[in-house]
């Protein structure tokens, strides 16, 4: 996968390595009910401060303990106000195409593999979108494909590792482009 071009990666919750995401026949109804996904962004735009506190903790953070809640508020509010302004639905592109009714339609699992450069894996103890054995699962087929591979899990962290804990999400990787760059 050019590793003339990637020395190395440094991956935050990638999706694409799973086989069903949570909530798969609900998700799938939902996107494909007619008008539901601009109907919602339309609720979300007009949603309070509070509520999408609500929302980012049901989410994205879970449990987790970020060192600045508000800024990550704004972000989410920034995000829904300019896919609503812009038209766009509330799920990306590369969603909507890969959900099927009872799995995904495509993940990634069988190029993990094909990766020929180190890799760091980092993952939000608190996520409730990408699930630990996924990540695991990842980091082995990495291995199995003869590239080093390596996973931090990240405490007081949900889906939004790096906005959570910029700080510790930082360092991590910066130690591990020291430890694997020339």
């Amino acid at each position: 996968m050019h590793p003339e071009q990637v020395v190395s990666m440094a991956l935050f919750e990638p999706g694409g390595l799973g086989e069903t995401v949570t909530g798969q026949l609900f998700t799938y109804c939902y996107i494909h009910t007619p008008s539901m996904l601009r109907l919602l962004n339309k609720r979300y735009v007009k949603m309070s401060r509070q509520q999408i506190e609500k929302l980012l903790r049901s989410l994205y953070t879970g449990t987790s303990a970020p060192t600045d809640p508000e800024r990550l508020i704004t972000v989410l509010q920034d995000e829904i106000r300019g896919k609503f302004e812009c038209g766009e639905n509330d799920m990306d592109d590369w969603q909507l195409s890969g959900i099927g009714a009872f799995r995904l339609k495509w993940n990634l699992l069988s190029t993990i593999p094909q990766i020929q450069c180190p890799t760091l894996w980092l993952r939000g103890k608190n996520s409730v979108l990408v699930k630990q054995s996924e990540m695991e699962r990842a980091v082995a087929l990495a291995r199995q494909g003869g590239s080093e591979a390596a996973l931090t899990t990240v405490p007081n962290a949900g889906h939004m590792l790096p906005l959570e804990q910029p700080e510790t999400a930082n360092r991590a990787v910066l130690e591990f482009l020291n430890r694997t760059t020339k």
